[in-house]
């Protein structure tokens, strides 16, 4: 395949032996992390790029443009389907997303023939498509026929709208069939695929920081599937994509699957609900309100009988899926529930919240580890009661740099089976730790090359350096990532002394370690370097080149 810009490709351990590729037959498993990149990436996961759309809209109006928050209120939008209702119809046009915002340079691989069909009375076209790509229409499509030299990127838009806008595809016409057979993945994607064991789909759901507290919150196969959570409200009706073809996608591919559950099941209340932003910044969540209002709300949401109609519903279409009973299914509850960065920052509050409403003293790793044990205890009702015994691992995704919260999940995954009368051995048997194995710290990677530098001078020193002798220093990073020591941060050797922690924890508590779920380069730039062309020409050949390929195959 192409070089990917969105869809991360994460070379991941899951089991011992990091042998390098080539060296003898390799003993871990490599796992794909899957995003909805189809619109502006080339792996082009999706035959029908228009369902990875988000779920709003943005018309455009003689008194300017109308979003989606006052389409709603005005009545441009359906409440219920967010899809223009005939009154939509006086706007000048209506855009659902922008497309292949990456295609500048890449139009020998999108030039094709693109339809864009719809059901319902609309005038539907791509804005800057319609006077280069030899539109041919009819009643409800429209054809482009573009050239490696007419291809660009576009927003797709409607006008006309009357009534029953609706099953909206933009696609290769060479992939009609395919679509009219219901595909849904891109042959050339899982192609690309089957070279991995393992396929996360976290991104593909939206997992991070989901709002989702009901089964009926997930998209469905007629919704879009690239709605993500977000502080807008109303909250869309769906999110996320569902979980039947995440299992087609398994089968298909002929690999394990690794999906997510949503951790806010059986919550009273979303955390985009106003009532729970900041007085002085209304836009943003009020962290500390929300640990406190899910903290009160704990116990009665862990019990929540939303746990059970979940599991019932993925139970069903796993059991309706061609995917392999006795191949390997794990189901990860959240993503990242330890990490309090801006993008990770509500789900870790929200098991530190949990952890409060069942122990004062609890941190949001016994949290995370509560909710976990509530999935594993719902699902394992629901795959008896359909008559299926999956190959089932309930992960339970941890931070490397930080073993104690391991300890904390199992703990707390323990102390919830064993509240309910169960005996935790029996799930914990079903559990895998799994940590991050990202690589490289830029700042011990600068210590490493020049000793200690003054913060000022570090962009003058790397530049220096790779204007002089960049073989010299390209030899140096590969060195100090693989053969650095242990107490250099992120070191390969780093990681193998704290996976070793990981996994005594694990193995103390009647789990076993799987290994990391996510991975790659973490070496993230000073802002100085990143905005030198001279240093990014360096960069771009070295991290990105086969040199950088070959230090993520060591690690």
């Amino acid at each position: 395949m192409p070089r990917s810009s969105a869809v991360a490709i994460l070379a991941v351990a899951l089991c011992a032996g990091l042998a390098a590729a080539g060296e003898m037959p390799r003993r871990h498993e490599l796992q794909l992390g899957v995003g909805l990149a189809a619109p502006y990436n080339l792996e082009e996961a999706f035959l029908n790029l228009a369902q990875t759309r988000a779920a709003g809209w943005q018309f455009d109006s003689k008194g300017g443009r109308v979003r989606t928050q006052e389409a709603l209120a005005e009545g441009y939008l359906d409440p219920v389907t967010w899809m223009p209702t005939e009154k939509a119809g006086a706007m000048k046009s209506g855009a659902i997303a922008q497309f292949f915002s990456s295609a500048d340079g890449l139009g020998a691989f999108h030039a094709d023939e693109w339809v864009i069909d719809w059901k319902g009375d609309a005038y539907g076209f791509m804005q800057r498509w319609e006077g280069k790509g030899r539109p041919v229409r009819d009643k409800n499509s429209v054809t482009y026929d573009l050239t490696a030299q007419s291809f660009s990127d576009g927003s797709l838009r409607f006008s006309r709208i009357g009534a029953g806008l609706s099953d909206i595809r933009l696609y290769r016409r060479k992939n009609a069939d395919r679509l009219a057979r219901g595909e849904v993945w891109n042959p050339v994607f899982l192609d690309y695929a089957r070279r991995y064991d393992v396929i996360r789909t976290m991104d593909v759901q939206g997992t991070n920081n989901s709002q989702v507290r009901r089964f009926d919150q997930i998209a469905t196969m007629a919704e879009p599937w690239g709605q993500r959570s977000g502080t807008q409200w109303p909250e869309p009706p769906f999110f996320g994509a569902p979980y039947e073809i995440l299992f087609d996608l398994g089968a298909r591919a002929g690999s394990k699957l690794w999906v997510t559950v949503p951790p806010q099941i059986g919550s009273p209340i979303s955390w985009a609900d106003p009532s729970l932003r900041r007085k002085d910044r209304p836009d943003r969540l009020d962290g500390a309100l929300f640990v406190e209002t899910t903290a009160k709300h704990a116990r009665t949401t862990v019990e929540s009988e939303e746990w059970d109609v979940f599991a019932r519903e993925f139970a069903k279409r796993l059991a309706a899926s061609d995917y392999p009973l006795e191949r390997t299914l794990y189901v990860e509850l959240g993503n990242e529930m330890w990490n309090n960065a801006a993008g990770f920052f509500v789900s870790t509050a929200y098991a530190h919240g949990i952890a409060k409403g069942f122990n004062a003293d609890w941190r949001a790793g016994h949290g995370y580890g509560v909710l976990s044990a509530r999935l594993a205890l719902a699902m394992e009702k629901a795959f008896a009661a359909q008559k299926i015994r999956p190959r089932i691992v309930y992960v339970l995704g941890t931070h490397t740099a930080n073993p104690t919260r391991t300890r904390d999940a199992l703990k707390g995954f323990s102390a919830y089976i064993e509240m309910k009368g169960e005996d935790p051995k029996a799930y914990l048997a079903k559990t895998g730790v799994a940590v991050t194995n990202y690589f490289g710290r830029f700042s011990d990677l600068t210590e490493s090359l020049f000793g200690e530098v003054a913060e000022a001078e570090i962009a003058a020193r790397w530049i220096a350096a790779v204007r002089d002798d960049p073989e010299t220093v390209a030899a140096k990073i590969t060195a100090h990532i693989t053969k650095g020591p242990a107490s250099a941060k992120a070191t390969a050797a780093w990681l193998v002394d704290y996976w070793g922690r990981h996994k005594a924890i694990a193995e103390e508590a009647g789990s076993t370690f799987i290994g990391a779920y996510e991975g790659g380069s973490h070496l993230n730039l000073p802002s100085e370097l990143a905005k030198s062309p001279e240093f990014m020409a360096f960069w771009r050949d070295y991290h990105w080149g086969e040199q950088g390929a070959g230090v993520t195959r060591e690690v």
